[in-house]
């Protein structure tokens, strides 16, 4: 079972279609997100891409990206492996005259020091809402690229 269920709820004006090709592109994440410090596209058609974050206190994890279902514009899942073990999924769906975006990480993390680490309650804490702050930043930039 993996040890982070992690939830982003984002409401914007744009419709999916929209949305959905920025989301759907990680690749170009580090041009636009400023957690984002690299993805690189491994293979011809985008379904793995290898990535790195920057959270709090200039921690770093590495991942690739596997997608596993790519349902334009409504969803996409991928497995992550590396420092983060586990699945992403970001659903897309019509809310109101624009586009609810949901973003489920279940993860672990890969690196054994950390993982032992992330089992102390304020750890585990401090983690998580690292997380979030990354993902608040994805939210503020895209919106403004969005012009929203």
């Amino acid at each position: 079972m993996p040890a982070f269920h992690l939830r982003s709820d984002w409401t914007f004006l744009a419709p999916p279609e929209r949305l959905w090709p920025l989301i759907a592109d990680s690749p170009q994440y580090p041009r636009w997100w400023p957690g984002f410090e690299r993805a690189e596209q491994v293979d011809d058609d985008g379904g793995v891409v290898r990535c790195r974050v920057r959270g709090d206190f200039g921690l770093t994890l590495e991942f690739v990206q596997h997608v596993v279902v790519r349902e334009p514009p409504r969803r996409l899942e991928f497995r992550a492996d590396g420092d983060l073990v586990g699945r992403g999924t970001w659903a897309l769906a019509v809310h109101g005259g624009g586009t609810r975006v949901v973003m489920l990480w279940e993860v672990d993390l890969g690196r054994a020091w950390l993982r032992t680490l992330s089992r102390l309650p304020p750890v585990k804490r401090w983690m998580a809402r690292s997380h979030h702050r990354v993902m608040e930043q994805g939210r503020r930039s895209l919106a403004a690229l969005l012009g929203e």
